[in-house]
């Protein structure tokens, strides 16, 4: 007998209606979950798991934070990719399912499938804890997380990759695709990826530093490297300008290799990583093909959430609103 078909008699049990209901609800429930979950599909935990070692599928996937730690994949072989399959870099605090992966929702809107968004979770959010963001660094493990999802997706798309980062996923992302020895450990990354992305956007990135923008006064965020986000080697230390940390100064010793079309938004009211750092601009990367910098009042949060179409149009048609 064909699954959930009415057996014989059955319609004259009086608890047939409730019965049905149930049915009905898990159905529903379970087709609303397969529609908001943020895990990686089926087909792509399948493809990590023949081409990958446990070990990079795990990390990649992120099974410890449900549905919060990954997204993205193919249904099956049949998916077409239409457009550049983008990754997107979270911040501090926050895991791929949460504010990237509303992002991500906002590509959907416009045409993008699963198949083309992607997302995996570098250390754990902010797990309620509300000073959780002076724990983050910029870990060689998190550098080699977020650039072997930029690979794995290349490969498994056999398309360029476009790159959006968001706050401290902008350098952490930039290190991952610049290769090179880890600032931190060493480890040699390998040779940069910029062949296989195609257009790079770093939204509110602290790539010189930190400073708390009071009015039109930027005060220095990590002049002084009292806490992990702020050390001098794998942090924001910007105490010393120019001369900021070893990984930004790292990651800011090379132009033009974030990929084919590089582009970056940021605030001027931005209260988190400021506007002003060492009296340049923190978010601007040199020699990037555009920037958009809003004057409206947005705070930190703000200019990523609100602009998700100028990321869209950069990404997809490399324009400027």
């Amino acid at each position: 007998m064909r699954e959930g078909a009415v057996k014989k008699g059955e319609e004259n049990d009086p608890r047939w209606a409730e019965k049905a209901q149930m049915r009905l609800s898990l159905a529903l429930l379970l087709f609303s979950f397969s529609l908001t979950s943020a895990d990686f599909s089926y087909h792509f935990v399948r493809w990590l798991e023949t081409y990958y070692n446990f070990g990079i599928k795990e990390q990649l996937e992120r099974k410890d934070l449900g549905a919060k730690g990954a997204f993205g994949g193919k249904v099956n072989d049949s998916d077409v990719i239409r457009h550049h399959p983008v990754v997107f870099v979270h911040g501090v605090s926050d895991t791929a399912g949460q504010i990237m992966k509303r992002a991500a929702d906002h590509f959907k809107s416009q045409g993008y499938t699963d198949a083309e968004l992607y997302g995996t979770t570098y250390f754990n959010g902010a797990q309620g804890d509300a000073l959780k963001w002076t724990q983050y660094t910029m870990k060689c493990e998190y550098v080699k997380q977020v650039r072997a999802l930029i690979v794995s997706v290349r490969l498994y798309t056999g398309r360029a990759v476009d790159v959006i980062s968001y706050s401290l996923g902008v350098p952490i992302s930039r290190k991952a695709i610049l290769g090179g020895r880890c600032v931190d450990t060493g480890e040699d990354l390998g040779a940069p990826l910029t062949s296989i992305v195609d257009t790079y956007v770093g939204v509110a990135g602290p790539n010189h530093g930190v400073a708390q923008q009071v009015g039109a006064l930027a005060i220095p965020g990590c002049a002084i490297p009292g806490i992990p986000l702020c050390n001098q080697v794998n942090g924001l230390y910007s105490g010393n300008c120019p001369q900021q940390s070893t990984f930004l100064n790292d990651i800011n010793s090379v132009a033009r290799y974030e990929g084919r079309h590089i582009y970056t938004i940021a605030s001027t009211a931005d209260h988190i990583v400021g506007y002003n750092v060492c009296n340049q601009p923190t978010s601007r990367i040199a020699y990037a093909d555009g920037e958009k910098v809003y004057t409206n009042g947005w705070n930190h949060d703000d200019v990523f959430k609100n602009s998700y179409h100028q990321q869209l149009r950069m990404v997809r048609d490399n324009v400027i609103e």
